[in-house]
């Protein structure tokens, strides 16, 4: 390495650390953002960490007439990014005071750019960049409690007066920042009290309801969009009255543009946080004999002539993955997984995640959660990545249990953005042999990727209630043919059973 090399080296490490020590730590960027904002005021932030980071990058580049105009502006961006936030975060708690309303409000920052290759790379290796205190945006969480009757979508007089105060309260700020073209996003949110469907349902209603009356307070009908998460993405417990107070809430996502709307919603989609309040809904039947839609087979022969209530086709009598009996709330791979909030978009919140552990698949269920759409009913483009995860191509994923082959088919993950390429079906082998290699049956299946400090956790439902498999959790390495480390549920004796289940892609 030459001493060119070597110098440029030096002031690339010199400029992290100073980006560390600016913003106090790299290791949980949403935390160490928050906790500076707090105890220093949010504009502070902005203008020492953009002084630092524009002196310190101009310096790279040109020395100390580079240092001296990148510091004026990084001094000058990171303050007025700043102070806008923090006017607007003050504005929603003074009216927060004054209509007695329950609001908690978070910071959204994107992270340093990088390549996507590279961003697996960091995360694999357990280092995060730090965040270069870009806020683009505002979420304030606000219990609905006034706002809305019970299963009603229709805004009380209380809560027509409370939005009426934070539509001129927004407007007027927007008014005088220049933002009035930025999109805002309402969602609404339900706790877990009734059928996953109907809340969802019952969530986008309000949250028409409130774009609604943001438009007739003279918001511009293309900038605002709605989305209906109802029960999916809890944040509190739902066995408990205050948690689920927390749960039943309207969430205002205001960004700087659309690109940034189009990230929050990619990132919202696969946030670990929300699968730290999940709840069972497969333990509570794990194995029902109500008959529902039947599973695709590649054979009818195996249904029963004579079938009686409540009775199965042989081919759906329970199969012996040779588990024992599930954890109700301890989750086998929880020491294999550490969640990363951040997620592949670079987009991450000012919210801390509580210390609820995550639990298994089989204490959770497939969220039900609607498209975010548009009062104008102007489309917006999803944010896509077009990538695929080195070894998740759309390839067929497998592993034997007990003498038993379980399929994933396929395994199709698409690099920086963490999106199922295709929902996989699963399927399986009963008593594999080279003789006996036939599918025996498959279940569509539905997944998610939650991105981890290390691995990427696929968490697989099968709806299908005469399925031999509820569901299952495969820890994914950031590109790879084989998982890290997986579980398989499965119904045995009335009760909820596990088993390893490490598929491997078998193209390889």
């Amino acid at each position: 390495m030459d001493a060119h090399s070597l110098t440029l080296r030096f002031k690339t490490s010199i400029l992290v650390s100073a980006v560390c020590l600016a913003l106090s730590s790299c290791a949980n960027p949403g935390k160490t953002a928050n906790e500076a904002g707090e105890k220093y005021g949010r504009t502070a932030i902005g203008c020492v960490g953009g002084t630092l980071i524009g002196g310190l990058a101009g310096a790279l580049l040109g020395g100390r007439d580079g240092a001296l105009k990148g510091a004026a502006a990084g001094l000058v961006a990171g303050c007025i990014a700043g102070h806008m936030w923090d006017k607007r975060e003050k504005d929603l708690q003074r009216l927060a005071a004054e209509e007695n309303m329950k609001i908690q409000m978070e910071r959204v920052y994107q992270a340093p750019s990088q390549d996507p290759v590279q961003a697996k790379k960091s995360a694999k290796k357990d280092k995060q960049q730090a965040p270069q205190n870009d806020t683009v945006g505002l979420v304030a969480q606000i219990e609905d409690s006034s706002m809305f009757g019970v299963n009603s979508a229709t805004l009380t007089e209380s809560g027509v007066r409370q939005l009426e105060k934070l539509a001129a309260l927004v407007a007027n700020a927007r008014k005088g920042e220049g933002t009035e073209k930025a999109p805002i996003l309402v969602i609404g949110h339900t706790d877990d009290t009734g059928s996953a469907e109907y809340n969802q349902t019952l969530s986008e209603q309000r949250a028409k309801a409130v774009v609604s009356l943001l438009a007739k307070q003279g918001f511009n009908a293309e900038q605002l969009y709605f989305q209906g998460a109802g029960e999916g993405r809890p944040v509190a417990d739902n066995s408990t009255q205050a948690g689920r107070d927390m749960n039943r809430r309207v969430e205002l996502v205001e960004l700087k543009d659309e690109e940034m709307l189009q990230k929050r919603i990619a990132s919202e989609q696969h946030n670990p946080r929300y699968i730290q309040q999940s709840k069972a809904h497969l333990n509570q039947v794990p194995y029902s004999s109500q008959s529902q839609q039947s599973a695709s087979t590649n054979s009818t022969k195996t249904q029963s002539k004579t079938r009686k209530s409540g009775e199965r086709a042989s081919a759906n009598k329970g199969i012996d993955f040779g588990g024992k009996p599930a954890a109700k709330d301890n989750w086998e791979l929880a020491s294999r997984f550490t969640p990363n909030y951040q997620g592949g978009t670079g987009l991450f919140s000012s919210a801390v995640a509580n210390d609820a552990p995550i639990r298994s698949c089989s204490n959770d269920s497939k969220p039900v959660i609607g498209e975010v759409k548009n009062l104008a009913g102007k489309a917006l483009a999803q944010y896509k990545t077009t990538e695929f995860m080195p070894g998740m191509n759309g390839k067929v994923w497998a592993a034997k249990v007990n003498g038993h082959v379980v399929y994933i088919n396929p395994v199709a993950v698409l690099a920086e953005s963490n999106e199922v390429a295709a929902q996989p079906m699963v399927a399986f082998t009963q008593n594999y042999s080279k003789k006996n290699s036939e599918i025996t049956g498959q279940y569509q299946g539905h997944a998610t990727v939650y991105p981890g400090q290390k691995n990427m956790l696929m968490r697989i439902f099968i709806a299908d209630s005469k399925a031999p498999i509820q569901c299952l959790d495969v820890l994914l390495p950031y590109g790879g043919s084989k998982a890290v480390d997986g579980t398989l549920y499965y119904p045995k004796q009335q009760q909820t059973y596990v088993a390893d289940y490490r598929p491997r892609n078998t193209d390889i």
